[in-house]
């Protein structure tokens, strides 16, 4: 096995684990603060923002987990049989779309203006804590680099390894 499509499955197994535990956390918290709104007539106050924070992670997590699998949106649907050349259009066209959307956000995940650090994304929330919980923000927004550079790492697998077509459904 290639060492590219090594680590896209490591990190595919990790991202998968961490989704479906960021789902189970949601349905705890979720729990808790209607049991206790309603049997106690107390809420807490951050069951609500910590339900938010795991439905980001838990999401953006999930989907790198559905990039790995082919179950993108398909912009030149390719099968086996077609010719090597339109495989490898279907492959660059791939590469191509992914770059053009995730390289911008993870960016400026990193970046400000004028490639300025202290103006980009994450430490801009360095600077700032949640009002329930008091995560700092940096710790909140870390998942949008994270599932950038994991989805990068997929698309790079995909696209040097054996020709797949993509597995969502086709019209």
């Amino acid at each position: 096995m290639r060492r590219i499509e090594q680590l896209s499955a490591g990190l595919d197994k990790i991202c998968l684990a961490l989704a479906k535990a960021g789902l189970f956390g949601i349905a705890l918290v979720i729990l808790l603060q209607v049991g206790v709104r309603y049997g106690m007539r107390s809420p807490f106050a951050w069951t609500e923002e910590m339900a938010r924070y795991l439905m980001v992670w838990s999401g953006l997590l999930g989907a790198t987990c559905a990039f790995r699998r082919g179950l993108d949106p398909v912009i030149l649907t390719v099968t086996a049989e077609h010719s090597r050349r339109r495989q490898a259009l279907a492959r660059a066209m791939l590469a191509l779309a992914v770059a053009i959307f995730l390289l911008p956000m993870l960016h400026y995940s990193i970046f400000g203006p004028g490639w300025n650090i202290e103006r980009g994304f994450l430490w801009r929330g360095m600077g700032r804590n949640s009002p329930g919980l008091g995560l700092n923000m940096a710790l909140v927004g870390a998942v949008i680099p994270i599932t950038c550079l994991v989805i990068l790492i997929h698309c790079a697998a995909r696209v040097t390894g054996p020709f797949a077509p993509p597995k969502g459904p086709t019209e």
